[in-house]
Order: C-alpha cells, then structure tokens, then sequence
C-alpha cells in the first residue's frame, strides 16, 4: 500500500508516456506540465503541452516505431498574440513575430485559448 502522495506522483510519473518525459525533462525546478493536447503545431503532429511558465509542442514521428522531438520551448513572456484561425486552429505569434498554427483534433479552439490565456496570466502574477 501506497502511503504518501508524493509516493504515489513518483509511481505515476514511471508510467509517463515518452513524449511527455521528454516535455518534462526540459522544465525548470517547480514548474510542471498542468495540461496537455494532441493536434498538429505548423503541420506536424504531436502534443502540445502547457505548463505553469511555458508552452511546449513535441513532435511525434513514425508509426511502429516512435520517436519524439521537443519542437517548441516557449515561456510564456515569449508569447506576443493568441488568436483564433477557425474552430479546430490557434495562431501563436512570438514576440519577434514568428506565428505557429495549432490544430486542435479533439477540442474546440476556444478550449485551449482560454487555458493557455489563463496560465499566461498566472504567470506573471
């Protein structure tokens, strides 16, 4: 029997699928990935992840057998515009004006956008 919770975070944490590991190696001390979402950034399928400093997209590539690339590390100050496309897509544009398209395959865009805002503003609280 499990007795703690951080007993219990530690034994899910070993059955992490592989490109969330990788997302979660490139965090800094205290930040953590608080949501995450499947879809295609500028094309290419993957998984978008948001945590509470930063925005990160890993590629997923291959069919039998898999590999994973972290293809987007972006803290949230970075983020200059977040605006909708079309029902299923979300235009990132950074600061120094490079815009990425996220497609959503399961959630509306709305969905995403209203996370992704609410965590850039927790962040610089």
């Amino acid at each position: 029997m499990v007795d703690s919770y951080s007993e219990v975070r530690i034994n899910m944490r070993k059955m992490l699928p592989k490109w969330r590991e990788l997302a979660e190696k490139n965090l800094d001390a205290g930040d953590e990935i608080l949501v995450s979402y499947p879809g295609e950034l500028d094309r290419e399928f993957g998984y978008l992840m948001l945590s509470n400093r930063r925005l990160q997209f890993v590629h997923e590539e291959g069919f039998l057998r898999k590999a994973y690339k972290l293809t987007l590390d972006l803290p949230y100050e970075k983020i200059g515009k977040i605006y909708p496309k079309s029902k299923y897509e979300l235009d990132l544009t950074e600061r120094e004006g490079k815009t990425h398209t996220f497609t959503t395959f399961e959630f509306p865009e709305s969905i995403v956008e209203k996370r992704l805002k609410e965590l850039m503003e927790s962040s610089h609280a």
